[in-house]
């Protein structure tokens, strides 16, 4: 299993002292890249093969408090590339004493750039299995369909220079960006516990999205919304193809 510890930084905190859910995406993506960086080669060496990753589906839960600022915690990961064409991930993000905060789970393919469809990575990255390998499930959970009643709620989604990636694709924590600020909640008062994502096409520089968001039936204490990205120059009915697909549940601050 590969190890890596951090400190919480202050432009990676929010208002309420915690680590941001964004930035810490951004570290479970940025130690996914170091865990094989020697099997593989950094991204840009990846890049320079003509290869690239490409995430598909995540599931997060935070089975603990987010690390405050400047406090220390501890990313944990392995994978399993015995899926064809997809490599299954798992994080645990815990305290230096063990004590677990966050688990999720990744899938993710391996794309050929010159051909733009995916390859098998065990026969073109064949260093991939030598370590912090393990099985894991390729089950994630189904995110639900929205609501037939109720109010679907919609806005932009404004892409930025600065939210692309290597790659000409909006970053995968940006996506939560844009699901976290369309929710119809105080986040004052409510905070994440658990985040399903699906990503069927990847957003690029130009392109016009925007988000909708429907809540499902839930308790007071816990919300669950639904959320899909669509593209307005695909529209059909009314409703564009959904690019990107989230369900995301929400519990009041204690």
């Amino acid at each position: 299993m590969y190890t890596r510890e951090l400190k919480v930084q202050p432009s990676d905190a929010s208002c309420l002292g915690q680590i941001k859910l964004h930035s810490l995406l951004d570290y479970l993506q940025d130690t996914a890249s170091l865990a094989v960086e020697d099997l593989e080669g950094t991204a840009t060496e990846l890049m320079a093969r003509g290869y690239a990753w490409v995430l598909t589906r995540y599931e997060v839960e935070l089975t603990g408090s987010l690390p405050l600022l400047d406090e220390r915690f501890i990313i944990r990961t392995y994978h399993d590339p015995n899926h064809g064409y997809g490599t299954l991930r798992i994080f645990e993000v815990v305290r230096p004493d063990g004590t677990p905060l966050v688990w999720a789970k990744t899938s993710w393919l391996l794309l050929d750039l010159a051909a733009g469809r995916p390859v098998r990575p065990v026969a073109h990255l064949p260093k991939i299995t030598e370590r912090d390998t393990a099985s894991i499930t390729p089950d994630f959970p189904d995110i639900p369909a929205f609501p037939q009643d109720g109010e679907i709620r919609e806005s932009p989604c404004p892409i930025r220079f600065h939210d692309l990636d290597t790659n000409g694709h909006v970053n995968n924590a940006v996506y939560f960006e844009w699901v976290f600020e369309a929710t119809p909640l105080d986040p004052m008062k409510y905070g994440v516990r658990s985040i399903s994502a699906s990503f069927r096409s990847g957003a690029r520089w130009g392109e016009n999205l925007r988000i909708q968001v429907a809540e499902l039936p839930s308790s007071s204490e816990k919300r669950d919304f639904v959320y899909r990205i669509i593209d307005e120059k695909n529209e059909d009915g009314g409703m564009g193809k959904p690019k990107t697909q989230f369900a995301c549940n929400w519990e009041e601050r204690s």
